[in-house]
């Protein structure tokens, strides 16, 4: 099977709630010093589209191993998870940045304080990864196909 070996290492943070990533950020400040934060939806968005408002960080079509989602890997149960991060570089954004569709939802805030998550899942159908869906999530929700992704102010 196509990526049946992966290294765990490499896999996408998941399984966090808002709760636990802001309790990360804050133990990520205090060991590196770098003001990392969860990403607005707006800088999550921009990374997604780029200027040309595209569906999908690639493109306007979502296909089978463009990124992880639920035809991927033919709806087998058993190839439903997450895949290492980076593993479907056709799907990478203008600006170079993976997984922005499928793989693992993502924790972001909302413009009005919203907690959110944004880019579908390995589990979720191709629509579900456009770029412009956006669910409200729970504080306290922990969910496999949930993670985060960190955002830096320049120096």
């Amino acid at each position: 099977r196509l990526r049946q070996r992966q290294d765990w290492l490499r896999l996408p943070v998941s399984g966090v709630s808002w709760e636990d990533a802001l309790a990360y950020l804050a133990w990520r400040r205090g060991e590196s010093g770098v003001k990392v934060r969860l990403c607005s939806e707006v800088e999550w968005e921009r990374a997604a589209r780029g200027a040309d408002d595209r569906l999908y960080p690639h493109g306007d079509l979502l296909l089978q191993d463009d990124a992880n989602h639920d035809r991927t890997y033919g709806r087998d149960p058993l190839g439903f998870g997450p895949d290492e991060v980076g593993s479907h570089p056709r799907s990478d954004s203008p600006f170079g940045v993976a997984d922005l569709a499928g793989n693992v939802w993502e924790w972001v805030r909302g413009t009005t304080g919203e907690v959110l998550i944004r880019g579908g899942s390995w589990y979720q159908e191709p629509l579900v990864s456009c770029a412009t869906n956006r669910q409200v999530g729970e504080p306290t929700l922990r969910r496999i196909h949930i993670g985060l992704r960190l955002c830096a102010d320049p120096p």
